[in-house]
């Protein structure tokens, strides 16, 4: 049906023009008739949501990458090496020149034991030698980095025995009867001998 418009009315007329259709599924056939396409703007309304949806995801990826292509110390597997070598050599210097006695009679004597293990001050070859333990685990020196990271476990485990014995021998409270400070310095002596032996299983692993 059309609409005729003359000067006198407005008379109805049958037309043979086919409708116009909008598509709204997308799928458009010639049989359906003439499409009318959405216009750009329409387009880019559609395309908004999508380009948000991609820039978050984009944003929430990066930091992470970032973060794990960050290196896990600030130590190079040379010097590393370098270091425990020194550490080991200082730990059995550590043993020949033990001195319960007079460690036991000073005042704070145990303190001296813990500068050389390196727990109290930073003049220590062991001074954070956890640091050492984990460069020489990811690196070519080491073959079994499991076998290695565990035994280093047991190296920090006795060397913080070591530590806390040789703190307790400076501890003097209390009015009752107290263990001697020489005690408590030769259990920390027990304690860095196994360290030693943990040293020498620990240099085993390594590469030359």
């Amino acid at each position: 049906m059309a609409w005729n418009r003359s000067s006198s009315s407005l008379k109805m007329m049958k037309t043979n023009s086919p409708p116009i259709i909008i598509s709204t599924t997308g799928h458009h056939t010639p049989s359906d008739g003439p499409e009318i396409q959405q216009s750009p703007r329409r387009q880019l309304l559609f395309q908004i949501p999508k380009m948000a949806a991609t820039l978050a995801t984009a944003t929430i990826m990066l930091p992470q990458r970032a973060c794990n292509a960050a290196p896990t110390s600030g130590i190079t597997a040379d010097s590393a090496k370098g270091q425990w070598r020194q550490a080991s050599t200082q730990l059995d210097d550590l043993l020949l020149n033990w001195s319960t006695e007079k460690w036991a009679a000073e005042v704070g004597g145990g303190d001296t034991i813990r500068q050389k293990l390196g727990t109290q001050g930073a003049t220590s070859q062991l001074f954070q030698i956890e640091k050492a333990f984990k460069a020489l685990r990811d690196s070519e020196y080491v073959d079994d980095g499991i076998e290695f990271q565990e035994t280093t476990e047991e190296f920090m485990d006795a060397l913080y025995r070591a530590d806390s014995l040789a703190s307790s021998s400076n501890n003097k409270t209390g009015s009752g009867k107290q263990t001697p400070p020489a005690v408590f310095i030769e259990q920390s002596r027990e304690e860095v001998i196994k360290m030693q032996g943990i040293a020498k299983k620990l240099n085993a692993m390594e590469n030359s």
